[in-house]
């Protein structure tokens, strides 16, 4: 199976470990043009979040693909106009790629301690209506 493939696991982790650095580098500036977001940075963002997920699901990695599919969701609420990009909402998207590179460092081991909490923070953000609707 391609999951327990050496080669695979080092190929996908080391593509991953570039979309978290270029994820992490677009958030901030994210954070930094809040009041006038660039659709085209959401828009890579989200691909980077939705590539580390569909990547862990074809390798059964669970928990790299929940914390990325819970990133994912918080991003599509951001590209929908739902949620600015405060730092309300970056810092636990900067959270959760932090997550994401424990899980990627040791993909095997169990989930961390917090990890219920961090994925909670997402999902409650993912899960905000916007208050002028």
């Amino acid at each position: 199976m391609a999951e327990s493939d050496p080669e695979v696991l080092a190929a996908f982790a080391e593509e991953a470990s570039e979309r978290l650095s270029t994820l992490e580098s677009g958030l901030l500036e994210l954070e930094r043009t809040a009041k006038a977001p660039q659709p085209g940075l959401l828009n890579a963002v989200f691909r980077d979040a939705h590539s580390i997920k569909a990547g862990a699901n074809l390798l059964h990695l669970s928990l790299l693909e929940t914390t990325a599919h819970r990133l994912e969701n918080v991003l599509d609420s951001l590209r929908k106009g739902q949620l600015a990009a405060g730092g309300d909402v970056i810092q636990p998207l900067l959270d959760g790629v932090d997550l994401l590179r424990e899980l990627l460092e040791k993909p095997e081991a169990p989930a961390p301690a917090d990890m219920p909490r961090r994925l909670a923070v997402l999902a409650t953000l993912a899960g905000r209506i916007p208050e002028n609707t």
